[in-house]
């Protein structure tokens, strides 16, 4: 075994117990490396001389009583759930809230401007349409003068 190797296996008998083939790799590399194994026993040595740690006399009932409350049900959104929402903490999502809400506001303001300004376009149209048809029939004149040659200033001039 190399030293990636050791340092995996070290690594993995920190996150669970090793199978016995991995106890026996250990071994045979601590027997190959005597400085090594006199590192181990000197630290394997201080680990069981640490003391337990003291413990409450009521652990089990606290460590009952943590599980029971993350197990039950969490508890309808009532009148507190509303205060927390209110809370410093989602003070970004409250602005955003309130943006999105000034939005959707000022958009159907705008709707309803442009729905009235079609509404009295559609007014004018229809009042125009009333008319008689007398009333334009000089509209082929007025169009022929729109398309007419500009003005001849020298003749205009003549002409006076």
């Amino acid at each position: 075994m190399n030293q990636p190797d050791i340092e995996t296996l070290l690594q993995t008998a920190r996150a669970r117990d090793l199978t016995e083939d991995e106890w026996a790799g250990l071994e045979r590399w601590l027997s190959a490396n005597p400085a090594e194994r006199a590192e181990w026993e000197a630290v394997d040595q201080l680990l069981a001389a640490l003391p337990d740690a003291p413990v409450a006399s009521n652990f089990t009932s606290l460590v009952l009583e943590q599980v029971r409350r993350v197990e039950a049900p969490a508890p309808s959104l009532g009148q507190a759930g509303w205060r927390k929402i209110l809370a410093p903490q989602f003070r970004p999502i409250q602005i955003a809230a309130a943006a999105t809400l000034a939005m959707v506001i000022g958009g159907v303001g705008y709707q309803s401007h442009l729905n009235q300004s079609r509404a009295e376009m559609a007014e004018a149209v229809a009042s125009i349409a009333e008319f008689t048809p007398g009333f334009l029939s000089d509209y082929e004149a007025i169009e022929a003068i729109t398309q007419a040659d500009p003005v001849d200033e020298e003749l205009w001039a003549a002409l006076k």
